[in-house]
């Protein structure tokens, strides 16, 4: 038999506002419910009665007060920024996997940014315009580029985060928030890089100050 409360549970968990404002005690329980009384009743087959949603609701909330946020407070140590970067995919091959590895033992410890990824069928290079163009005498087929892009590398203590739930998540919705389109996120043990446009650099830097020391 499907429990009502499992039901309202798995409803607001898809519902990222309303979690949190259960979670801190701000949503109207009887409102909420209202609203979401129909995806009740069709997912148990039955008519549900609002106020049982809202006693659902209530039980929901004493659990959640007691759990952290979605959004856990990050204080990063400092902000990096790199520009003018262009991002290169090719088709992954060994022939391929081992040009664009000889190239890039010969640039990654030049010009900042400089990530290459492996993923199951393809091989991402981010780097410079300057290395881009040395990478570009190589003759292999590129399936996808974008240029113009910039990054901001976000440095926080390992030691304080590495173990937190959603500490990304925290630092994508702050950058979410200002509806600002990410094109790759890219991280070593200690640092995370967001890769965007370079026209969003601005908005981003502003959006992450606030999680400055």
């Amino acid at each position: 038999m499907i429990k009502v409360t499992d039901i309202v549970r798995d409803i607001i968990e898809e519902d990222e506002i309303a979690l949190e404002s259960l979670r801190r005690g701000l949503l109207n329980l009887s409102a909420y419910a209202a609203q979401v009384n129909n995806q009740v009743n069709q997912k148990t087959k039955k008519i549900v009665k609002i106020g049982t949603i809202v006693v659902a609701l209530s039980r929901l909330t004493t659990k959640l007060t007691r759990s952290l946020p979605l959004r856990p407070p990050v204080t990063i140590e400092g902000l990096s920024i790199q520009s003018s970067l262009t991002e290169v995919t090719f088709e992954k091959t060994s022939e391929n996997l081992k040009i664009i590895e000889n190239i890039y033992t010969k640039l990654h410890e030049k010009d900042g940014l400089c990530t290459l990824t492996s993923g199951i069928n393809e091989i991402t290079m981010i780097c410079s315009q300057k290395n881009y163009e040395k990478i570009s005498e190589c003759k292999i087929q590129k399936l996808g580029e974008y240029s113009n892009l910039a990054a901001l590398t976000v440095k926080f203590k390992e030691k304080d985060y590495i173990e937190v739930p959603n500490m990304i998540y925290s630092l994508v919705s702050t950058l979410a928030s200002k509806r600002i389109n990410l094109i790759e996120v890219v991280s070593t043990f200690s640092e995370i890089s967001f890769i965007f446009r370079q026209k969003d650099l601005q908005t981003a830097i502003d959006a992450l100050q606030k999680h400055m020391a």
